[in-house]
């Protein structure tokens, strides 16, 4: 392994811990200013757009838990990069971890505002169903499958390796 790889590698720990700490700070802050704490120190707002404000501090509080999970995760897979193998089996473990938690956070993130408005309506007798999706949503719902897949070309690279050194 480079010096470079692994530098860039340490790097992108320190800052997947960074993000994955901030996000859900960040997280904490706003739904604790729900109840009036922070004042002229600290400023969050929770964005509820049209869902209820309990279903938005749920989803808030899904998704940081998933984010924070998946930079963690992500971390301990950087962890792994420079060490003796190209495709350790626990960095591949890790990466798939922290795909999935990330495809997670993106689908509770589509989802649960269809989900809301789904339940209102069928509360109010509308029977009316409004539901959007804008593009960066899709695109990060593509972004994180993709990431899945990658992950599990990491697992297939690691066997594929293991194989290789079993055979010398």
């Amino acid at each position: 392994m480079s010096n470079a790889l692994a530098r860039h590698a340490r790097v992108l720990r320190f800052a997947a811990l960074v993000a994955g700490g901030l996000y859900v700070a960040a997280t904490i802050a706003a739904l604790a200013s729900l109840g009036g704490w922070g004042g002229r120190f600290v400023e969050a707002t929770l964005q509820a757009g049209d869902m209820p404000l309990s279903w938005a501090a749920a989803t808030a509080v899904a998704i940081a838990l998933l984010l924070g999970a998946a930079m963690f995760e992500l971390a301990r897979m950087l962890a792994r990069v420079g060490r003796e193998r190209v495709f350790p089996p626990d960095a591949a473990r890790h990466f798939r971890r922290f795909a999935l938690f990330f495809l997670l956070a993106t689908v509770v993130r589509a989802v649960m505002p269809a989900l809301a408005m789904a339940v209102q309506s069928v509360r109010d007798g509308s029977g009316a169903l409004r539901m959007s999706f804008d593009g960066g949503e899709l695109v990060t719902l593509l972004v994180a499958a993709l990431l899945w897949l990658v992950a599990r070309l990491f697992d297939e690279a690691a066997r594929l390796e293991d194989d290789s050194r079993s055979i010398v």
